[in-house]
């Protein structure tokens, strides 16, 4: 095994101390630049169910196994079922204007009497069920079970509780007409009627009137005569209702014709008598009154005649302006004829002048025929003026008459009106209860007509059917539903406990979420513990591990553009995340390629590095720092050889009572400096981060820190707060090395590819 581990895994080139290399970095190393957050790919996801897989099948099995118990557990039960018609068109009772409309044809209102008690309880009465062993639903292997332990505790609890109302109590009032008492139906006792409604189903079809009812029982014969009881006792219910809403309502409707009988000859009575006395007369079928008539005749005659009016006095307003002028006149035909004459005569007597003087007999005749003629125009010019202002003035008083007519008119309406407003609201009582007594006579008729009818809008459309096969359990259809509820809620459970872990598990989060450099990753080996002397590497190790702290110690080296840092700081954000084991094998690393190096043990609270090399701890850093032992004299007993080659260590000592004053003093940055200047590196095993200040003072001592988390222990929080602390301090934090990581932890990929040969051997 140890040579196939040679073979894939080769030997990382070695660095000299402080030379730069020949050979190019490594094509792994990774930096701490910003990258674009990427998007989630199907890969994430395959990571996430590989790595709680373990998740996804326990719950797979476990709701797999509580399926099969169950389903195996369970009575078979037998259903049948039965298909009945509604149909919404069915008789009611009182439909008429006025009246309450009962409509009660509704899908859940017949649902909810489908599965009401009083029909529940017919159906027993009619199978007789209450005397049936069979009827009650037996318990299945688990609900005897919970009986077993349930009832004796009920029990004991009803022992001390008071006894309730008995059967002997329940008496019927029921009698008969002669005074004897009736003979009472036997009670159905609830657990009964319970027990059928709690098992039947009620389901409208879709788009339809049709309604499927179910019943369920462990006895296929009483599943399919329940199921067809229901329907028959369903359209029995439907006609004992119809006939008893009958019989009421014709008592009601009794009543109620004659009470508005007497109010139809009542307010006949009274409309007559108002009538009579206010002298109310009414014409074309009662809708126009005598009054109101002659107030429209007259109104018709006044607009005419103000028209012929407005028309006169138009044309005897414009004669008096335009005179002979006016086309009236004009146009008037004697007007024209004189005119006519005259401008002949005129222009036969100019023609004359031509050859005769005015004084010839001739001419004189002429001119007195001219001046007739002139005379008669101006005679009939004023006739006719006359004549228009005659007629003028005769439109003006007529129509003065008519508007007087025609307000002593309105008055007379207006009173009429008056009077009128109770008579229509009189006439209005009259018509309204006219209608509803002749609504009430046909309504009569027609519940008459009903209460002979045994028709009903319910019909049997199909009747159930004994069932041959159990309808439940379905165990085919449990299983497979088991199956894919057990790997869907599996997935949804990994992928929420994924959620809700915070701990850092691969290197990817550390430099993609956090922005920190990642200086490699360890995978989980139990024998790295430094508590039991763990595996230190040295040059005969070639093992996956060795060669992951080789490849960090080549890191570091390379972490800087300008000197590779020799005084190195070691700590993590909290207890238990192994730096102890990491400094010990990154500095057994270190000494393969820089030559001598040492550990200071500087956690004095929780010192372990004396346990892994099996050393004294009698006298340590601690000695130093508190002036008990000289700088130079450090080497006399002090720092002890270990053994890896070229690996020294300062344990930490006697525990002081107050190691962060220690550390954080001159002393100790001296003693920092004289080992600089004797070994190649030095590495300090802090104490943590979190809750101790130690780590944060000797920061400032050292050319950079290595931070170490674990695995799926380290929370993402943790590192960012010691992210944070080490930029405020302005420390040079060199990156992260994670610790502990099992193979499920990697993501599905070349990612996972590449680090998976870590854990081969």
């Amino acid at each position: 095994m140890e040579e196939n581990n040679n073979r894939e895994i080769p030997r990382q080139y070695a660095v000299k101390p402080y030379e730069p290399s020949e050979m190019p970095p490594s094509p792994f190393v990774r930096y701490s630049s910003y990258e674009q957050q990427e998007d989630y790919h199907l890969r994430d996801y395959i990571s996430v169910i590989l790595k709680r897989k373990w998740v996804v099948l326990s719950f797979f099995v476990a709701v797999v196994i509580t399926t099969a118990v169950v389903t195996f557990s369970l009575v078979p039960l037998y259903r049948s079922t039965v298909v009945i018609r509604i149909d919404k068109q069915g008789p009611n009772v009182l439909s008429f204007k006025g009246m309450t409309n009962l409509d009660a044809d509704t899908y859940e209102t017949q649902r909810e009497i489908l599965k009401s008690r009083s029909l529940a309880e017919r159906v027993i009465r009619r199978l007789e069920l209450d005397k049936n062993r069979d009827f009650l639903p037996i318990e299945n292997k688990l609900s005897a079970m919970l009986s077993a332990v349930i009832d004796p505790v009920v029990n004991v609890f009803s022992y001390f509780l008071p006894p309730g109302p008995g059967k002997e109590e329940k008496t019927s009032r029921a009698t008969v007409e002669g005074g004897q008492k009736a003979t009472p139906k036997e009670e159905i006792p609830p657990y009964l009627s319970n027990s059928l409604t709690g098992r039947l189903e009620v389901i409208p079809v879709k788009n339809s009137q049709l309604m499927k009812i179910s019943f369920m029982s462990h006895k296929p014969e009483i599943s399919l005569n329940v199921a067809n009881a229901v329907a028959d006792e369903y359209i029995g219910y439907d006609l004992d209702s119809r006939v008893d809403a009958g019989r009421e309502a014709k008592d009601f409707l009794e009543k109620q014709i004659e009470s508005a009988k007497q109010k139809v000859e009542t307010s006949e009575r009274l409309l007559n008598e108002y009538a009579s006395k206010n002298e109310i007369i009414y014409i074309d079928s009662d809708k126009q009154s005598v009054l109101t008539r002659k107030l429209s005749e007259i109104s018709s005659s006044l607009n005419g005649e103000t028209a012929e009016r407005m028309r006169k006095e138009a044309l005897y307003r414009q004669i008096v302006e335009s005179g002979s002028n006016n086309p009236a006149i004009i146009n008037n035909g004697l007007m024209q004829n004189l005119k006519n004459q005259y401008a002949t005569l005129e222009a036969e007597y100019l023609n004359l002048t031509k050859t005769f003087t005015p004084d010839y007999p001739k001419m004189q005749n002429m001119k007195r025929q001219l001046d007739a003629i002139r005379h008669n125009i101006d005679k009939e010019e004023a006739v006719l003026t006359r004549s228009i202002e005659s007629d003028y003035k005769a439109s003006l008083k007529k129509e003065a008459y008519l508007q007087a007519a025609l307000e002593g008119q309105k008055r007379k309406v207006l009173d009429f009106q008056e009077r009128a407003v109770q008579y229509q609201s009189l006439k209005r009582e009259v018509e309204v209860n006219k209608e509803l007594h002749n609504n009430l006579l046909q309504r009569l008729n027609e519940v008459g007509v009903a209460a002979l009818s045994k028709s009903t809008n319910i019909q049997i459309v199909d009747r159930a059917l004994y069932p041959k096969q159990p309808d439940k359990p379905n165990k085919t259809q449990n299983f497979l539903l088991s199956i894919i509820f057990g790997l869907l809620g599996g997935v949804g459970l990994a992928f929420l406990v994924d959620y809700f872990d915070n701990s850092v598990k691969d290197t990817e989060e550390i430099e993609r979420k956090m922005h920190l450099t990642s200086l490699g990753m360890i995978p989980y080996q139990p024998q790295l513990n430094a508590e039991r002397r763990p595996q230190v590497i040295s040059s005969e190790f070639t093992n996956p591990v060795a060669e992951a702290f080789r490849s960090i110690g080549t890191f570091i080296m390379l972490s800087s553009s300008s000197t590779p840092p020799r005084k190195i700081l070691v700590t993590s954000p909290g207890a238990g995340e192994g730096k102890t084991t990491i400094c010990l094998n990154i500095a057994s690393a270190l000494s393969e390629t820089l030559g001598k190096g040492i550990i200071i043990d500087a956690d004095m609270r929780r010192p372990k590095l004396h346990h892994s090399f099996s050393v004294d701890n009698r006298a340590g850093l601690s000695t130093c720092l508190s002036g008990n032992t000289a700088l130079e004299d450090i080497h006399s007993g002090l720092i002890k050889a270990t053994s890896v080659k070229d690996l020294s260590i300062l344990t930490s000592g006697p525990v002081p009572p107050n190691p962060s004053k220690l550390l954080h003093s001159t002393r100790m940055k001296d003693l920092l400096d004289a080992l600089s200047e004797i070994y190649n590196f030095v590495i300090i095993d802090a104490p943590p981060i979190m809750g101790m200040p130690d780590s944060i003072l000797l920061s400032s001592f050292v050319d950079g820190t290595i931070l170490v988390v674990k695995a799926g222990q380290t929370q993402r929080n943790a590192i960012t707060s010691a992210k944070q602390i080490f930029e405020n301090v302005n420390g040079n934090l060199l990156g992260v090395v994670l610790n502990g990581v099992k193979k499920d932890d990697l993501k599905y990929g070349s990612y996972s590819n590449y680090y998976s040969s870590y854990f081969k051997g």
